[in-house]
């Protein structure tokens, strides 16, 4: 009799994680839990886990791109007229713009929400505010670190993705599918970018310099 009676107990346990059981729960004669269904969604794996993880970092590329936008305005305007900064964070603000919507829509069709008050996990100096005052090496070299947080906050959902005790290969393949790539891709852009106009800072007079590689930019986005 005790066995089965924690049989019986292990047996509800169970069946209440199931749609089915909440649908015939609901549909019964005596529908227990006021009929409700919460079993009946898309969550599975580990994503209620990861969820705010994932919410941080949609977070933390809005933010991104909007400093990205901030700084094409900067030297858009008539006074620095650098068109092809210009055009190289305008292509960086979209490219994180559009990495967050589609992160968005992989929590909701993972069954999840998104929460914009989820802060990101990275902090960023109070230097990093002062987007106004950059020169042009200055915003390479802010461009960089900015992805470079990027790319390590990939990394460390990816790695709790397929570390966890539940392990979501889903979420693991999501990230290393939509970022950890794209995301390598803009750190070696951005290096080579700020190695190359160092160079050319120090082999001409700083003006020269600086229209040349702005001209180049322009050229090859």
């Amino acid at each position: 009799m005790l066995f089965l009676g924690i049989f019986s107990v292990l047996l509800l346990t169970v069946s209440a994680e199931f749609c089915y059981s909440d649908v015939e729960n609901a549909c019964s004669t005596n529908p227990k839990s006021g009929g409700l269904t919460l079993n009946c969604n898309a969550q599975y794996g580990a994503i209620d886990t990861l969820q705010a993880d994932l919410q941080s970092f949609v977070n933390a590329n809005i933010e991104t791109s909007f400093e990205f936008l901030l700084m094409s305005t900067h030297f858009g305007n008539y006074e620095a007229s650098r068109d092809g900064f210009k055009g190289l964070y305008r292509k960086l603000s979209d490219q994180s713009w559009a990495d967050a919507i589609d992160l968005i829509k992989y929590i909701t069709r993972r069954g999840g929400k998104m929460d914009l008050n989820q802060l990101p996990r990275f902090k960023k100096s109070v230097k990093d505010s002062k987007i106004l005052e950059l020169t042009e090496m200055n915003s390479l070299a802010k461009a960089l670190d900015s992805e470079k947080q990027l790319a390590k906050e990939a990394l460390r959902i990816h790695n709790q993705a397929q570390h966890h005790t539940s392990q979501d290969a889903d979420v693991a393949h999501y990230i290393e599918d939509h970022f950890t790539e794209s995301l390598s891709e803009r750190v070696r852009d951005l290096a080579g970018y700020s190695n190359d106009f160092k160079n050319l800072l120090s082999e001409r007079d700083a003006s020269v310099s600086v229209f040349l590689f702005d001209e180049y930019l322009k050229k090859t986005l």
